[in-house]
C-alpha cells in the first residue's frame, strides 16, 4: 500500500509540471484584468552550515486581477511543489506521513485558521465577496473568500520537494486587491551545501512550480527565489594544551578551556519566544503571524489548530556539545553548570541561576545530547569505559541580534595521585566541540529523529597531557680517558619507611663533552642490568633499587659531564672516579638535584615553593645538592 501511494504521489507530480501550459478558464463573473501572479522570497533567513534542519524563509506569491469567482460556483484548484536547489527538504514528517511545511491563503491569524487535511476535497464554492472575509469556516462565514480553508499541509513529493495538492485558488478581481500564498515550515540540510568561505555565503534557493498556469499564473522570473544565506554558525577556539606531573594531587585545577562564539547573530536561538525570560525549557507560546521573525528554533506554530500535530515545533533549543576524549583513568573533569554572557565586558559569567541581562546569551548544562531537556544538578564528567566524557549546553535565551555574544567554558581537572598504581595514567586527554544533537540523518524524518540537528564540526585539540615525574640528576664531571674511568649510580628511593608513593622508570644519561657528544644511553644496560625484585620490572630502575654503570662501559672514552632522565621521583646519584686498576686513586662526589620539570630558557626562574601545574615547578628552584 505505501508503495502505491509513493506512485500515485510521483503521478501526481508528473502531472502538474506537464500541465504548465495550460490555458485560462473563466470560470463565471466578469472579466477584471489579467491575473496574475509574482512570487519573492520575504525573509531570506541566515542559516547555519552546520546545520541539517536549518530554517528557511517564506516565500510569499501575490495576486492580483484575474476573473472573480461566481458566488456558489467551485474555485479552481491547483497543485504546488516547492523543490530545493542543491540540498534536501528536512522538514519533520508529523502525523500520517505529512509533513509540517504549510501553504497559507491571505495571512490567517491565529483564530482565523482553518487547517484542510490532505487527502479531503478542500475545494469550497465562492462565497462571491471579492474581500476577505475573518470569521470561523465552521460557523459559516468563510476565513478567505476562495472558500473556508486556509491552511494546507504539504506532503514530501521526492528528497529535495514538498507538493500541495488541490489548493484552491481564487483570482481577487478589482475589489478584493490582492490575494496572498505563503509557504513557510521548509527546513533544509545546509550542511551538504558545506562551508563557505568567510564572507562568501551559500545561497539556498527554492523554485516554485504549479500545475495548472491558469489557476496560479506565477511570473517565471519570479519562479526561483533565494530563501537562505549558508554561513559558519560556531566558531571554536581551544585554549594552549596544559602539562601536569603524575605525582602531585591536583583538586580543581584549571587545566583549559573553549570558546564558543557565533558566526552570525541568529546562530545560537532559544526553543520558542516564551523560553526566555522566564527560562522554560518546555514553553510553547504560539509563532503564528504569518511572516513574523522569532529567530527561536521552533517556526511557523499554531498549537490551538487541531490537525497539525506539532508542525514548526523543535525539540529544543540551540544546543552545544563538548566532547572530551582519551580522558586520563583516574582524572575527573568538571565544567560549570550554568554560563552567561556579560554585554558590559564580553566576559563569560560561570554558575549564575538567572542571566547577567534581560536578552543576553545564557546556557545551561543538561544530563545529554539529543533527549529531552534535564537540567545537570553536577559538572563533574568522569569518562566512559573508552576513555569519553561530554559536555551538554542549552541555550535558554540569546541577543539575537548581537554577534559579539560568546562563551568562554573554563574545565578543572582533579585527581589524586598513585604513581605506584599508574593514577593518574599517562598520556593526553583531547577536546572537541561542536553543535549537538550530532545525526546522520540528512532526509525528512518523523518525530522520533530530534529537530534541529547538525553534523559533527568539531575543532579538535589537545586538552591535557600528563607526564610522569622525574628527577634530573648532574654528574658534572665524567672521564674515561687516559686509564681512568667514572662509575655512575643511580638509587630509586621512593621506597622508604614513609608511605611514599613507589614509582619505576628509566633513566637515560645524556652525555655532553662538545662538538663530539656520544648517543643517549639507558640504565639498565644489557650488560651491566639493575637489579629486579620480585614483580619487578627489568627495563626500569625499580624501587628500593640501585643500577649502576661506567662510562668507559657506556660510550667508551669519554670526559664531560652527564644529565640522567629518570623517570620517577627520588632518584639519587652518586660518581666514583677511578684509575683503571689502581686501589689507592679516587674520588667520589653526589649528582645535583636539577628540579622538575626543568625550565627553559633559566631553571632559576621557577619560583621556590609553587605546587605542580602549568605554572609551578613541583617544588625548589634552581640547581641543589642531593640530600
Amino acid at each position: 500500500m505505501v508503495s502505491f501511494r509513493r506512485c500515485i504521489l510521483a503521478l501526481a507530480v508528473l502531472a502538474l509540471f506537464t500541465g504548465l501550459a495550460s490555458a485560462q478558464v473563466n470560470v463565471g463573473g466578469s472579466q477584471t484584468g489579467p491575473f496574475s501572479c509574482t512570487a519573492a522570497a520575504v525573509n531570506p533567513t541566515q542559516v547555519r552550515s552546520e546545520g541539517v534542519t536549518e530554517l528557511l524563509g517564506d516565500i510569499v506569491i501575490t495576486c492580483q486581477g484575474g476573473n472573480q469567482i461566481t458566488q456558489g460556483s467551485l474555485v479552481p484548484t491547483a497543485n504546488i511543489v516547492v523543490a530545493l536547489g542543491s540540498t534536501s527538504v528536512t522538514s519533520r514528517v508529523i502525523a500520517n506521513g505529512l509533513s509540517e511545511a504549510l501553504l497559507l491563503i491571505d495571512e490567517p491569524t491565529e483564530a482565523e485558521q482553518v487547517i484542510c487535511a490532505v487527502g479531503v476535497n478542500c475545494n469550497d464554492l465562492a462565497v462571491g465577496n471579492t474581500a476577505r472575509v475573518v470569521g470561523n469556516g465552521a460557523s459559516g462565514t468563510s476565513p478567505y473568500k476562495g472558500g473556508k480553508y486556509n491552511s494546507f499541509q504539504g506532503q514530501l513529493a521526492g528528497p529535495n520537494s514538498i507538493v500541495f495538492s488541490g489548493i484552491p485558488i481564487a483570482p481577487p478581481g478589482t475589489a478584493g486587491g490582492t490575494r496572498i500564498v505563503r509557504i513557510t515550515n521548509i527546513r533544509a540540510d545546509a550542511s551538504a551545501l558545506g562551508v563557505p568561505p568567510s564572507g562568501s555565503p551559500y545561497g539556498v534557493t527554492e523554485s516554485i512550480a504549479t500545475s495548472n498556469g491558469s489557476t496560479l499564473p506565477i511570473t517565471s522570473n519570479t519562479a526561483t527565489q533565494v530563501v537562505g544565506l549558508v554561513q559558519r554558525g560556531l566558531i571554536v577556539t581551544v585554549s594552549s594544551a596544559t602539562t601536569w606531573q603524575q605525582c602531585f594531587s591536583v583538586d580543581h585545577q584549571v587545566s583549559g578551556s573553549v570558546t564558543l562564539a557565533k558566526g552570525f547573530g541568529a546562530a545560537f536561538k532559544p526553543r520558542n519566544i516564551g523560553t526566555p525570560p522566564a527560562l522554560d525549557p518546555a514553553a510553547a507560546d504560539p509563532q503564528d503571524v504569518p511572516g513574523a521573525i522569532y529567530n527561536t528554533e521552533d517556526f511557523y506554530f499554531n498549537p490551538t489548530v487541531s490537525g497539525l500535530a506539532g508542525a514548526g515545533r523543535s525539540d529544543f533549543g540551540t544546543r552545544f556539545k563538548i566532547l572530551f576524549s582519551s580522558i586520563n583513568n583516574g582524572v575527573t573533569i568538571t565544567v560549570p553548570t550554568s554560563l552567561g554572557y556579560d554585554p558590559s565586558d564580553g566576559s563569560t559569567v560561570e554558575g549564575g541561576a538567572t542571566p547577567v541581562t534581560s536578552d543576553s546569551l545564557f546556557v545551561r548544562l543538561i544530563t545529554s545530547e539529543a533527549g529531552a531537556y534535564v537540567a545537570a544538578s553536577s559538572g563533574d564528567i568522569v569518562a566512559d569505559s573508552s576513555g569519553n566524557g561530554i559536555a551538554v549546553y542549552e541555550v535558554l535565551q540569546a541577543n539575537t541580534s548581537d554577534l559579539s555574544e560568546k562563551l568562554t567554558i573554563p574545565f578543572k581537572i582533579t585527581y589524586t595521585s598513585n604513581p605506584g598504581a599508574n593514577i593518574p595514567a599517562l598520556g593526553t586527554s583531547n577536546v572537541d566541540a561542536s553543535f549537538a544533537p550530532v545525526s546522520s540523518v540528512h532526509t525528512a524524518a518523523p518525530n522520533t529523529v530530534p529537530v534541529p540537528r547538525f553534523i559533527a564540526s568539531p575543532a579538535s585539540a589537545a586538552h591535557f597531557t600528563i607526564n610522569k615525574c622525574a628527577t634530573h640528576l648532574l654528574f658534572p664531571f665524567v672521564t674515561s680517558q687516559a686509564g681512568f674511568d667514572t662509575g655512575l649510580a643511580i638509587s630509586n628511593t621512593s621506597q622508604d619507611p614513609y608511605t611514599t608513593s613507589t614509582q619505576a622508570g628509566l633513566c637515560t644519561l645524556h652525555w655532553y663533552q662538545g662538538d663530539n657528544n656520544p648517543p643517549d644511553s639507558i640504565m639498565p644496560s644489557a650488560n651491566l642490568p639493575c637489579p629486579v625484585p620480585t614483580g619487578g620490572d627489568a627495563a626500569s630502575i625499580n624501587p628500593g633499587t640501585t643500577c649502576a654503570t661506567t662510562a668507559l662501559n657506556a660510550v667508551g672514552a669519554f670526559q664531560g659531564y652527564v644529565i640522567a632522565d629518570c623517570q620517577f621521583q627520588y632518584a639519587h646519584g652518586f660518581s666514583f672516579v677511578t684509575k683503571v686498576g689502581a686501589t689507592d686513586i679516587a674520588m667520589g662526589y653526589l649528582a645535583l638535584v636539577i628540579p622538575d620539570p626543568p625550565r627553559s630558557p633559566n631553571p632559576v626562574s621557577c619560583p621556590a615553593g609553587t605546587v605542580s601545574g602549568p605554572a609551578g615547578c613541583g617544588g625548589g628552584s634552581g640547581e641543589q645538592l642531593a640530600q
